[in-house]
């Protein structure tokens, strides 16, 4: 392989910028694909992610809030797989999504439908979580 030649043969994950403080979070994005994903179990979805353990459980407590089930996080393949064949295939395609969650960031695994679809929830729970802690006294209509 010449010099400037880039090696495709493994997974690249994108590059954490500076947002990115936590050093748990760093060491995991930076495991060269050697890093073992967690698993998200959202309604009819399982989604794999990587990151530190901190902000795997940040990040599925926030997606909980849009949810009536439970949001679990798994360490290990879960029982039966990952049901979407695309999401199987999705941690050896470089560019997956990166998520700040706090100091640190969530790599999802997943199809690009998938990927889309944890995100919005992601992030319309980070709506629904600023509601419900806002302070009621500083709301001008009451």
């Amino acid at each position: 392989m010449a010099p400037m030649e880039r090696d495709e043969s493994r997974p690249t994950l994108p590059e954490p910028g500076p947002a990115v403080a936590c050093e748990d979070c760093h060491d995991v994005l930076h495991a060269d694909g050697d890093g073992s994903p967690s698993f998200l179990l959202l309604d009819e979805l399982t989604v794999p992610l990587l990151s530190c353990d901190a902000h795997l459980e940040r990040f599925a407590a926030i997606c909980e809030l849009t949810s009536d089930d439970t949001a679990s996080l798994l360490h290990h393949r879960p029982a039966g797989g990952v049901p979407c064949p695309s999401c199987q295939l999705a941690p050896y395609s470089p560019g997956q999504a990166m998520v700040p969650v706090q100091d640190g960031a969530i790599v999802v695994l997943a199809c690009p439908n998938h990927q889309t679809g944890v995100i919005e929830r992601f992030h319309t729970g980070l709506e629904t979580h600023q509601q419900l802690t806002t302070d009621l006294g500083s709301h001008p209509s009451l």
